[in-house]
């Protein structure tokens, strides 16, 4: 699914990190672990192709095609503090979904059912602004599933959410992996969501290390 390839980057001609090889499959859930500035949210914008590497090649390879970032509608990058656009919750929705090309009809069907699935169904017509950081982030994973991507980039998803939010984050995020996303998170601090992480990477002195790839050079049973 992801393939790095001798990835460098950095600002004024300071290097951030590098990355020689990576491969992710997609298949494990993938915790990115680093020290504020070690570079997890720059690494995740790289990845959708906000943001273009001063050397090296991304490419994801989705449903069989090769694609080098950005791609739209299938990687999908969801910032800490998510965007809401200034109308109501609903109309957030269908905005998304007209800008990529759904019908009307199909639009707000899909977007209703999206605030059901999120449980922001009754705050249809509620100014999206006016909701809670862990309600804004439960419209802003809907407004990404809308799209039905094949990979979710979450920066810091749970950072400056109490436990009851966590908690209704954690099982739209189980519900989007059941459902075959493929998800990478940055988390600084350890919750349910990178509890259910069966990979990580470490962003550290401007390295990137891969337990997984590290677990299999010392163990040769793994390789």
């Amino acid at each position: 699914m992801l393939d790095i390839e001798a990835l460098d980057h950095g600002f004024a001609g300071n290097t951030l990190w590098t990355i020689d090889r990576l491969h992710w499959s997609g298949r494990e859930m993938v915790h990115l672990q680093g020290d504020n500035g070690s570079g997890k949210t720059t690494l995740l914008r790289v990845l959708a192709g906000l943001e273009p590497p001063r050397l090296g090649r991304v490419r994801w390879t989705l449903d069989g095609q090769s694609l080098v970032p950005p791609c739209p509608g299938w990687v999908v990058y969801l910032h800490q503090h998510p965007y809401m656009f200034d109308t109501g919750v609903l109309d957030n929705l269908l905005l998304a979904a007209r800008w990529h090309g759904l019908e009307r009809a199909h639009a707000r069907e899909r977007a209703l059912g999206m605030l059901n699935w999120c449980g922001l169904g009754e705050r249809a017509r509620q100014p999206a602004r006016s909701l809670s950081g862990g309600e804004r982030l439960r419209l802003a994973l809907a407004r990404a599933w809308l799209l039905e991507p094949r990979v979710l980039l979450l920066d810091e998803p749970t950072a400056t959410l109490d436990a009851r939010a966590i908690a209704d984050v954690d099982a739209l995020i189980d519900d989007l992996a059941l459902a075959g996303c493929a998800i990478l998170m940055s988390a600084h601090h350890p919750s349910p969501l990178t509890a259910r992480c069966q990979r990580r990477w470490h962003l550290r002195d401007g390295v990137l290390f891969d337990d997984v790839a590290q677990r299999r050079e010392s163990n040769p049973a793994l390789r």
